[in-house]
């Protein structure tokens, strides 16, 4: 109801079933959406909804607004800084999807994903020289910057694309994505936005990128129900067509199946023909792991166990998408084995040092 897609109708839910909505929407990462269709159906004022819950889910919302305003603005400042620097920047997901909602306001934001041109060195030596590099995480694509930097949690990217393992696919998806560069455009919020192919083909890879690795949440799913419907019919034929050289149409398929079987996304804003199988698979891994795997039940029972876990589920991802996840494995047991000989090293030492 909030995305538009089911009719407004009559919502009878018990105190136990609207409790257990608000958990399910917290795990999710969908508080503010889902209140969004809460209030449209006035269900408030109709007593429908416990009023300690209503005031408990109205605070939240209303922090949501207050936080995505205060990174519309931000993103907007960040552009003038670095523009008077000389650079092109964008800025990626978050803010760039969250205008595009039937409200702006309601979609629980994150941190703040800021590209900035002129590859790692370069970007990393302009932030030095601003002196936004104290206390910051630098990652092989990104630079998380300390919350004293800006005041909020900002992801730097010097590089917008290392979500495929497979190179050859990689490969593909990099050259379109820097294509596609030169269609970025400027939004009333005041900031530069890539294009909506640029958008949809690069938020698919990310999204699959986070099944595989940490999981993923309705948010995001709820982000590209979004894209697709902004997007025109020729921008999605485009996209489509190129998903077999990207490596991403098994993972397509299962996503078109969620969205038009869970979230009644009509067929003429699909990428491809749905999935049901895969996209039970992937139902099922959003619903155990919730919004980035952060409720995930992977994570109990300590560290090895936590590990054991992630290595049987990859292993069992395998039949959801052969292509990608065998890349993965690849990549993952060869750096396994690389940085075996040192974590040996380092425990050694520490031994020593005792």
């Amino acid at each position: 109801m909030a995305l538009g897609t089911t009719p407004s109708e009559k919502v009878e839910l018990n105190t136990e079933e609207w409790f257990g909505l608000h958990k399910l929407a917290t795990k999710q990462a969908l508080l503010g959406i889902v209140f969004y269709a809460v209030e449209r159906l006035g269900l408030q004022k109709s007593g429908q909804i416990p009023k300690e819950l209503y005031l408990r889910w109205y605070y939240q919302a209303e922090g949501f607004k207050a936080l995505n305003q205060q990174h519309y603005d931000l993103s907007k400042q960040m552009t003038e800084l670095f523009t008077a620097q000389g650079r092109r920047t964008l800025i990626l997901k978050g803010q760039a999807n969250s205008r595009l909602y039937p409200d702006k306001f309601i979609r629980q934001t994150g941190d703040i994903d800021l590209w900035i041109e002129g590859g790692r060195e370069s970007v990393i030596k302009l932030l030095s020289q601003m002196d936004l590099m104290k206390a910051s995480r630098l990652s092989s694509h990104d630079v998380t910057l300390s919350k004293d930097a800006f005041g909020v949690d900002v992801e730097v990217h010097f590089d917008y694309m290392q979500d495929v393992r497979n190179p050859f696919a990689g490969k593909h998806l990099r050259n379109y994505l820097s294509q596609q560069m030169a269609d970025a455009v400027r939004v009333p919020e005041g900031f530069d936005v890539p294009s909506n192919k640029f958008a949809l083909v690069m938020q698919l890879a990310h999204i699959r990128k986070h099944v595989i690795g940490l999981g993923v949440g309705f948010r995001q799913l709820a982000d590209y129900f979004i894209l697709l419907k902004t997007a025109s019919d020729e921008e999605r034929a485009e996209v489509a067509s190129l998903l077999d050289s990207f490596g991403l149409r098994r993972f397509a398929g299962a996503l078109m199946w969620l969205l038009s079987e869970k979230l009644g996304l009509e067929s003429r804003y699909l990428l491809c023909e749905p999935d049901a199988r895969r996209g039970q698979v992937l139902l099922q891994e959003i619903l155990a792991d919730g919004n980035f795997g952060k409720r995930s039940r992977r994570k109990k029972g300590g560290v090895f166990l936590w590990w054991l876990r992630n290595r049987l589920r990859a292993f069992r991802l395998l039949r959801f998408d052969f292509g990608e996840m065998s890349w993965y494995l690849l990549r993952y047991w060869g750096m396994f084995l690389v940085f075996v000989p040192r974590r040996i090293a380092a425990y050694c030492r520490f031994k020593t040092k005792r």
